[in-house]
């Protein structure tokens, strides 16, 4: 078997690639702190029901209905511009999996709760989203 034998050369590329990676990931975490002013926006059955406006050091919880006769409720708790949901009954959300995602804040993250057709997500920037910002919508 014959021995490959590594040349000056290749440990420059392997040294370029790496550090073209790691400026990548530089500028990502930079932007990421850098935001400005956050939203977060909360769908029920692929209608925006409400934006909740995220500053630094606010905390509350916001509360609203659904269901065919508005009749159950949800909650989601916002601390210095983070978000999560609560949990809700087990008759309402049987494996809880919105509520165990815990606490999002960043715009790639969302919590998303399929028996009650729940979103919750965030928008960085201006508030403007609208349906050319989806890929698509699966019903």
């Amino acid at each position: 078997m014959k021995k490959i034998k590594i040349k000056i050369l290749d440990y420059f590329i392997v040294g370029f690639i790496l550090t073209l990676g790691l400026t990548g990931l530089w500028f990502n975490v930079q932007s990421a702190g850098a935001s400005g002013q956050k939203y977060a926006v909360i769908y029920l059955e692929n209608e925006q029901i409400t934006e909740l406006s995220l500053s630094p050091g606010e905390s509350f919880e916001y509360t609203f209905s659904f269901g065919e006769e508005e009749e159950h409720t949800a909650k989601v708790e916002i601390d210095d511009r983070k978000i999560r949901m609560l949990p809700m009954g087990e008759e309402l959300c049987p494996r809880g999996i919105c509520s165990h995602t815990g606490w999002i804040e960043h715009s790639y993250e969302h919590i998303v709760c399929l028996p009650n057709q729940i979103k919750v997500s965030f928008v960085e920037g201006t508030a403007d989203t609208d349906e050319r910002d989806l890929d698509g919508v699966t019903y």
